[in-house]
């Protein structure tokens, strides 16, 4: 019988990425996901993942905290409107014929013009929606709101403490910040090794905003994580570059298959998952 240990997934895992930081190491930088691309694979990616579900539930439970009186919500990186029609239908439902104010701001026309269209499926009297092209610095809106939420738009801004400052000033007085952003674990360990810079910075994950919010001392009221599960064991080669947030070249296709699942754990079905995490902050203007 042999006397060496066997090797963990862990540190096979690490292995696997060391041999991708080297071998990227003094390389071109990989192509980033143009617009189209980005949204096909996040669409792909959420059918892979029970995230956005926990999400839902998380926010709609804070909703709730808000009271039954007209409320309006910004929700910056709006994305496709999936997550937002949720929120907005619920809201209604919690409260039949409550004015709801719902703005979503999004730099890709494609996924703006979706969102609006989410938002007037609902045919609801009520409901007042309106979609913005545009990034957060730029945010036409000349309102306040009771909630300002960025799920998974946080990573690309240029300055989380400015940003952060700016999304305060958007909130009425009592009025809640959320951010749902993901740590830099195992996933996001990839995109650490293999993602192009965004506009002269690396993407930012949940450490650098609970940073963000002490540095510029605003107080946060409470930080919870989600402790999802994606399973890309089948994933198409699209999906993977947006789980990479990069184009990946083909032969990157099989080390990043085989980090993937060696960073994996069986899911209930058997299946092997990957852990997925996403950390929500929130924080009240005072």
């Amino acid at each position: 019988m042999s006397n060496i240990a066997p090797t963990s997934t862990t540190d096979t895992a690490a292995v696997l990425l060391d041999g991708l930081r080297a071998g990227r190491r003094g390389a071109a930088a990989l192509a980033g996901l143009e617009p189209g691309a980005y949204a096909r694979g996040h669409a792909a990616f959420e059918l892979l993942s029970d995230q956005r579900g926990l999400i839902a539930e998380h926010l709609a439970g804070r909703l709730v905290g808000m009271g039954d009186g007209p409320i309006s919500v910004l929700s910056v990186g709006c994305g496709d409107g999936s997550l937002d029609v949720r929120l907005a239908a619920g809201l209604m439902q919690q409260v039949p014929g409550r004015p709801v104010r719902y703005v979503g701001i999004d730099p890709w026309p494609g996924s703006a013009t979706l969102f609006a269209a989410k938002m007037a499926a609902l045919t609801a009297d009520e409901l007042d929606a309106d979609a913005y092209v545009a990034s957060f610095d730029d945010v036409p809106v000349d309102e306040t709101f009771d909630v300002v939420m960025f799920v998974h738009s946080m990573y690309y801004v240029a300055d989380v403490g400015a940003t952060l400052r700016g999304a305060l000033d958007l909130l009425r007085p009592g009025g809640e910040l959320w951010v749902a952003v993901a740590p830099s674990a195992a996933l996001n360990a990839l995109v650490g090794v293999l993602a192009p810079p965004l506009e002269g910075h690396r993407q930012w994950f949940s450490a650098d905003v609970d940073k963000a919010f002490v540095d510029n001392g605003i107080a946060l009221d409470d930080s919870v994580t989600l402790d999802a599960m994606v399973d890309l064991s089948t994933a198409t080669d699209e999906v993977l570059d947006f789980a990479v947030q990069a184009r990946l070249t083909p032969e990157l296709h099989g080390p990043v298959r085989a980090y993937l699942d060696a960073v994996s754990v069986p899911g209930a079905d058997g299946r092997p998952r990957v852990p997925h995490p996403v950390d929500v902050f929130a924080a009240t203007r005072r």
